[in-house]
């Protein structure tokens, strides 16, 4: 967890700070151009991994026959879907009315030849626990890109700056992950390993396939409804709200899977550790999405500029709205422990047609309804994810809950004294430094007057790091 902890914190800190950049120096269409491609980028790379990835990790007996079999399936399956971008890239061009997108569709899409190539290696260092590899490879990528990217920036290359600066960073982390691995396939295909394992993967497959449709069809509705400047200004919140709940989920679904796994037959023991995951990371994640939504306005005009206060209502909702998606992804997570992706996928097809529904519903009200909607339906979500898990380990939704209500009225009282403390001062980088000083103060003091069980447990951590090294 410390590892994976270093490399998302240090990954989503250098990449904030080069979005920051990049940002200055870019314009909202340019982001636009890049988020209309998400989707059909998103959909070819679920099919890609088809949820072998998990299969590898969730199963215990694993041989080098799964391993090559899944190897050489991503590779087939990833060539196929660039050639079909490769196509498809003149109508998607004239689907959105942007002749450039034709060919962006085709360099992007190069990404998921890197990608399949990469996905066993990779999958073999989670399962073997080398996070600390993983982090570092992560941390290399990541400055050589951010260097890509801001070079093509400057020099005036536009959307094609952020296009390479995604090339480079998927390239550089592929040839780390081939050298760090240190395993070549075999010529190996297995028809009955390929069989076990997409029993499943498919269901996976599919759950995670609706999923990704969902989660990135606002960007092709609203460009196609509305302007790609529009989809800049989404995506950019949607981006900066994400940011902190997509770092936590990283670190603990990411570290927790493959320990679960080897728990999954142990009830006792795995509802322990879904307590911890639960509550612990929520007790941090949860202020500073207050923090960002109460700061939001004076946050983005210091960081980006006023060219992005469009993006602000964005961004305030969908921190609320994140909320409940870590909880959504850690019961899921507990399904696909225990191998029950057919639950998986049965939720996904209750969940996905409403949250549908509330997308075109609200489309013809504008952005900001729709991102309403979106905000909505992650607690909607959350209820249905909490159905199974109370079956399975008797830990339903109200349980879950009544854990959070300490933080969500600390968050509640934290984020009203920010917002009043604020309101004496003009200037923005004053607003942000105030409020980001009195949230921190409000909230860890009223977490250590009461006493709050996850402010202790960190409290105890910190402590019993500085007692060895006072002794020695």
């Amino acid at each position: 967890m410390a590892w994976t902890g270093i490399e998302k914190i240090v990954n989503k800190a250098v990449n904030f700070l080069i979005g920051i950049a990049l940002a200055r120096m870019l314009a909202p269409t340019d982001y636009g151009v890049i988020g209309m491609l998400a989707i059909f980028i998103a959909v070819a790379n679920t099919f890609t991994d088809s949820g072998l990835s998990n299969a590898l990790i969730q199963k215990q007996d694993r041989t080098e026959k799964d391993f090559c079999t899944i190897f050489y399936f991503n590779i087939v399956v990833a060539i196929g879907f660039y050639l079909a971008l490769f196509f498809a890239s003149p109508y998607i061009a004239q689907f959105y009315n942007m002749p450039i997108l034709e060919d962006v569709t085709k360099v992007v899409a190069l990404s998921l030849i890197i990608t399949g190539f990469t996905a066993v290696q990779r999958t073999r260092l989670t399962i073997d626990l080398r996070f600390q590899t993983q982090a570092l490879i992560s941390v290399i990528s990541l400055l050589v890109t951010g260097a890509v990217g801001l070079i093509l920036a400057y020099l005036g290359f536009g959307v094609w700056a952020l296009v390479f600066q995604a090339l480079a960073g998927q390239l550089i982390s592929s040839i780390c992950i081939w050298y760090c691995s240190r395993w070549m396939p075999k010529l190996i295909f297995s028809k009955t390993s390929f069989k076990q394992l997409f029993g499943f993967g498919s269901k996976l497959l599919c759950s995670s396939l609706i999923n990704t449709i969902y989660g990135n069809l606002y960007t092709l509705v609203i460009g196609k409804a509305f302007s790609p400047a529009d989809v800049g200004f989404y995506n950019k919140g949607n981006e900066y709200a994400l940011l902190p709940t997509q770092a936590m989920q990283d670190m603990t679904l990411k570290v927790n899977y493959p320990i679960l796994a080897k728990m999954q037959d142990d009830n006792e023991r795995l509802l322990r550790a879904y307590r911890k995951l639960l509550r612990t990371p929520l007790f941090l994640l949860y202020p500073v999405l207050t923090v960002i939504a109460v700061t939001a306005e004076p946050l983005i005009e210091v960081m980006i500029g006023p060219k992005w206060l469009p993006c602000v209502p964005i961004l305030q909702v969908l921190c609320f709205g994140y909320m409940f998606s870590p909880l959504t992804h850690i019961n899921l997570n507990l399904l696909y422990v225990k191998g029950r992706t057919d639950l998986v996928l049965k939720l996904e097809l209750i969940k996905k047609p409403i949250g549908f529904a509330i997308l075109f519903a609200t489309l013809p009200f504008g952005i900001y309804a729709m991102v309403i909607g979106k905000a909505a339906y992650e607690f909607i979500a959350f209820s249905f994810n909490c159905y199974y898990t109370g079956k399975i380990l008797n830990y339903g939704e109200i349980k879950q809950l009544r854990v959070l209500i300490p933080v969500f009225v600390q968050i509640a009282v934290m984020g009203v004294v920010t917002h009043f403390a604020m309101i004496p001062f003009d200037g923005s980088v004053a607003k942000v430094a105030v409020g980001i000083v009195t949230a921190a103060v409000v909230y860890f003091g009223i977490a250590a007057i009461v006493k709050d069980e996850s402010f202790m447990d960190f409290k105890e951590i910190i402590l019993s790091k500085i007692r060895p090294s006072r002794a020695q």
